[in-house]
C-alpha cells in the first residue's frame, strides 16, 4: 500500500473515527449507504464477494499486511483504545472495516427461484443466523417484509459469519402490490403453527412437493405471519412437534425447513 492511503490514528477525537462511530446507528448507515464490518470473517467475506471497502482499521500490523494492496481503500493502523471506540462489542476485534452496503431490488430477487420472505423479524442475531443457514442450504434470495431489523447492522453481519454478502437481500416494507407480483412467478408457501385456523390447512414440511419457484414465508415466534401474507398464500406448511411444544425459535425452524427443502430438490 502507498503512503497516500495509509495512516496511523491514535486519537479518539480524530474526525474519521468520530464519523465511523456514527455508523453504529442505523440512521447514519441509511444516510451514507455504508456499514461496519467487524472481525476477519466479515471483512474477508466482503472482499471475497467483491463488496467495496472504504476504510480498514486494524490494531495488528501483521494482519494489516494480509489485505490486498489497493488504492481504493484507506488503511488505518489504530491502537486498542481507538479500536474499542469503533467496536460494537465488549471484546473488540483487531480488524474493522467501513464498506458500501449492497442494494438489491425486487426485480433482482425475482430472478431467483428459492426465495425466503421474513416477516417483521426484530432480533438481529436470528436474522444473521437465518442468512447463514439460507446460504448453506441453497436458498437463493431473501425478502424482508414489514418492520424488520436492519440487515446491515454489525450484529446481523457477525451472526451471518460473513455469509450475508453471498445472497441478495431486498426490502418490501408492507407492499401488497409486491406480494401480488411475487405470485405471478412464484408459489407463496407460508409457515404456520400446527394449531388454529391456518394450522388446520397446513401440510407437514416433509410432505410437500416443493415447486421450482417459491417464496417461503417465515414469521416471528411471537406473532407469526401477518394477514397480508397469509391471505395471499398458495400452500400452508407446518412442523409437527412433540411434548406439547408450541413453537420454535425462528432461526431454528428456518434451518430445519431449509434442510428439508434442500434434501428434496
Amino acid at each position: 500500500m502507498s503512503e497516500n492511503n495509509f495512516t496511523e490514528i491514535t486519537s479518539l477525537n480524530n474526525e474519521l473515527i468520530k464519523d465511523t462511530v456514527k455508523l453504529q446507528q442505523k440512521k447514519y448507515r441509511t444516510q451514507s449507504s455504508l456499514m461496519l464490518l467487524e472481525g476477519e470473517k466479515s471483512v474477508f467475506g466482503a472482499l471475497e464477494e467483491n463488496i467495496g471497502l472504504k476504510y480498514i482499521f486494524c490494531s495488528n500490523e501483521i494482519l494489516l499486511n494480509k489485505f490486498p494492496k489497493t488504492d481504493n481503500v484507506k488503511f488505518c493502523k489504530v491502537n486498542e483504545k481507538v479500536m474499542a471506540k469503533l467496536s460494537t462489542t465488549k471484546s473488540p476485534t483487531n480488524v474493522l472495516a467501513v464498506a458500501y452496503a449492497p442494494k438489491y431490488s425486487l426485480s433482482d430477487v425475482l430472478q431467483k427461484d428459492r426465495i425466503v420472505l421474513i416477516d417483521n423479524i426484530k432480533d438481529a442475531g436470528n436474522l444473521g443466523t437465518i442468512i447463514r443457514s439460507a446460504c448453506a442450504l441453497n436458498m437463493e434470495a431473501i425478502l424482508l417484509f414489514g418492520e424488520c431489523t436492519d440487515e446491515y447492522s454489525s450484529k446481523v453481519i457477525r451472526s451471518s459469519a460473513g455469509n450475508i454478502f453471498k445472497i441478495p437481500i431486498a426490502r418490501l416494507e408492507r407492499d401488497i402490490c409486491a406480494l401480488n407480483k411475487l405470485r405471478e412467478s412464484h408459489k407463496i408457501i407460508s409457515t404456520v403453527a400446527p394449531f388454529g385456523t391456518w394450522g388446520k390447512k397446513a401440510l407437514q414440511c416433509n410432505e410437500i412437493t416443493y415447486p421450482k419457484s417459491f417464496v417461503l414465508a417465515l414469521g416471528s415466534e411471537a406473532s407469526g405471519l401477518s394477514d397480508e401474507i397469509l391471505n395471499n398464500t398458495d400452500i400452508y406448511t407446518t412442523l409437527k412437534m412433540a411434548n406439547d411444544v408450541e413453537s420454535l425459535n425462528i432461526a431454528v425452524f428456518a434451518g430445519i425447513i431449509f434442510y428439508i427443502i434442500n434434501s428434496k430438490n
